[in-house]
């Protein structure tokens, strides 16, 4: 801190003077005609002396403050510059290019005059670049301003702290194949202080609902939306992702200290006044904004997000979360993960307390509502009646039957009446046996392999994947029977050369059961797989662009087994022409078990025959088992049969 001399404290009696000649604010109200401070005003003069003393135009936090980024540091960064687009958040022209010129003017925004609405005051609107500075430079006393939109919003009296929110993966939208995250103000406050009424912020792309699918992906993998924070109840969120897509929620809460809460509520207001970024799905999403808001606790260069990096996923956030701790010697940032679960989970889970008979009854019910009259309903005891009728009730809302007709709706009061005579029942439905994602495999892989080949001989296979999840792998904290795995590269070499094997775009597979028994609760399996492959396993450098996608049907019989039949279309290319591009369709057998936890079995095969283009046909059997050593580390033996015999044995590392 600088100590003034006798001209610097005249300066702050002129000031004094002069604010408090022109109006005084008092719970709100203000009064003033003073027009904004000049270049030369003293006390402005003299802040901004002691802030180029300090370099603090320089300084990580305000730069953190500002989402200034040096090139290669954010996606389309290619200068020195801030990742916002819009120019309301910037106070100077030139605010987006020169961290100086913005705390210039953010210093004369500050020390202006009040105006009649005290919530558009830059001291309102820029929170958290006020209070960072009032802590860095000596500010004199200024008039009492109260700003009631964001004390109304931030209710911190009654904060009790902030979570972090993990939607699970939806793969029916390409922008939500990896998850999402929303960030959670808890409060204890009467009104809003149940966990569905808090306030939750929200990141996302502006779309425009006209884009037909290929224009949405273009725009979003090449930054042609804009993004930006909402916040609403998490009621909303709740309906949207848990009621309507069927999505798990994990809810973590952060250990943060009251002022690093603070720290991060003052700049989430700021983000609240029509923030934009340019929107990647890939990197620029609400993973990295979201982790960047939180780095927003620290004013220092601490930081989440890694610079320089080519994606970005909600998962992987997590991940890094859980190895930060609040400070230098204090807990762990990362708290204990509570499951909000899906209404397709709740569905699962109260069916799983009926037993045999009254799961016939329920799926009687579900066909005939007028059976609740019959006499094999009536037998059963009231308890068993009252959990017979609450899992119709959950189906009803899972199955999400709008506009009723009128004999539905007399039907739905009529199970209404009937449940209401019932005895009232203890919620049993318990999720603890459900690991949270953070007790699964990391997102990101690497793969160290000795490969054995009948024709081409022995071979040492390296690769890497982007993320996230294969069906062989362990399910813990992922989606059941389900993979999504993109930038699958792999590398053999052998004695002095070294070729290119594979390079996976993309790999999503859904195989979907029907865990209840009971009619809806089911889908079709699906899948799609794209990217650079062998020709076949007897020509290592023999490779083609290959897509393949298809849909099936999956049954499970003993609950930790899992028997599928696919057909499947796919095409293939080794040239740049159409002409030279096969299509063909593939149908396939395959089963999957797991006979104990650390332990993974899967056969697969299938009859590849074209009926367009150059002809193919040809069988491909595999056959490949996982065993997990701990939760970063397993050990897979794979064998495929394509034309040649070839098998792998092959250690992955996950983090």
């Amino acid at each position: 801190m600088l100590i003034f001399n006798p001209s610097h404290w005249s300066r702050w009696l002129l000031l004094y003077l002069l604010l408090f000649s022109t109006g005084t604010h008092v719970l709100g109200e203000t009064q003033s005609t003073e027009p904004a401070f000049s270049d030369e005003n003293p006390v402005y003069l003299a802040l901004w002396d002691q802030a180029r003393e300090l370099q603090l135009f320089h300084h990580p936090y305000w730069l953190k403050l500002l989402h200034f980024y040096s090139f290669g540091e954010s996606v389309g960064q290619w200068s020195f510059k801030s990742d916002v687009v819009n120019d309301g958040f910037f106070l100077s022209p030139d605010g987006k290019t020169d961290p100086s010129a913005e705390l210039k003017a953010t210093l004369k925004a500050v020390l202006s005059p009040l105006s009649k609405d005290p919530n558009q005051h830059a001291r309102c609107k820029f929170i958290a670049r006020f209070n960072w500075l009032r802590s860095s430079l000596d500010f004199p006393e200024l008039p009492k301003l109260a700003c009631p939109l964001f004390e109304r919003w931030s209710n911190l009296e009654e904060a009790t702290g902030i979570s972090i929110v993990f939607v699970s993966a939806y793969l029916k939208n390409p922008a939500s194949t990896f998850g999402h995250l929303l960030l959670k103000f808890n409060s204890r406050n009467r009104h809003f202080g149940h966990s569905l009424l808090r306030p939750t912020l929200n990141y996302g792309a502006m779309i425009n609902p006209d884009d037909n699918p290929f224009i949405y992906a273009l725009r979003g993998l090449f930054g042609g939306y804009e993004g930006s924070f909402t916040d609403e109840r998490f009621y909303n969120f709740n309906h949207i992702y848990g009621e309507n897509e069927s999505r798990d929620l994990w809810e973590y809460p952060l250990n943060l200290t009251p002022d690093q809460q603070y720290l991060v509520t003052f700049h989430a207001w700021e983000l609240l006044q029509k923030v934009q970024f340019t929107y990647y799905f890939f990197l620029d999403n609400c993973a990295y904004r979201m982790a960047e808001l939180l780095e927003m606790a620290w004013t220092d260069t601490t930081r989440i997000n890694t610079s320089g990096a080519i994606w970005a996923i909600p998962v992987d956030v997590v991940f890094k979360l859980k190895k930060f701790k609040r400070n230098t010697e204090g807990p762990p940032l990362l708290g204990s993960p509570k499951l909000i679960p899906s209404r397709q989970r709740k569905l699962q889970q109260r069916v799983a307390q009926l037993n045999e008979a009254e799961q016939e009854q329920l799926r009687k019910l579900i066909e005939y509502t007028n059976n609740l009259d019959s006499e094999e309903f009536l037998s059963f005891p009231e308890p068993s009646r009252a959990l017979i009728l609450d899992a119709l009730l959950d189906y009803q809302q899972y199955k999400k039957i709008d506009n009723l007709t009128l004999q539905q709706q007399k039907e739905r009061t009529k199970l209404l009446l009937v449940r209401s005579k019932l005895p009232v029942l203890v919620n049993n439905v318990s999720s603890e046996t459900s690991k949270s994602p953070t007790e699964g495999t990391p997102p990101m892989r690497f793969r160290l392999g000795t490969v054995f080949n009948g024709l081409l001989g022995p071979a040492l296979e390296v690769g890497t994947w982007a993320n996230y999840h294969d069906l062989l792998g362990d399910e813990s904290g992922h989606l059941q029977n389900a993979e999504v795995v993109t930038l699958d590269l792999r590398l053999r070499f052998r004695e002095n050369s070294f070729e290119l094997t594979q390079f996976q775009l993309f790999n999503i597979q859904k195989f979907a059961l029907n865990p209840t028994g009971i009619f809806g609760d089911y889908e079709w399996s699906w899948r799609a797989r794209g990217g650079w492959e062998r020709e076949h396993y007897g020509c290592s450098p023999c490779r083609e662009f290959r897509i393949t996608g298809g849909f099936g049907r999956s049954v499970s019989f003993g609950g930790k087994d899992v028997e599928l039949v696919f057909v499947d279309l796919f095409g293939e290319t080794k040239k740049n022409a159409w002409s030279a591009t096969t299509w063909g369709y593939a149908p396939h057998l395959g089963m999957m078990w797991s006979p104990i936890d650390i332990w993974k079995i899967r056969f697969e095969g299938g009859w590849f025959k074209s009926f367009s283009g150059p002809k193919r046909e040809y069988f491909r059997i595999r056959f490949d088992q996982r065993l997990t050593i701990t939760q970063d580390w397993d050990i897979r033996m794979e064998i495929e049969q394509f034309e040649s015999l070839e098998g792998t044995l092959a250690l992955h590392y996950f983090w």
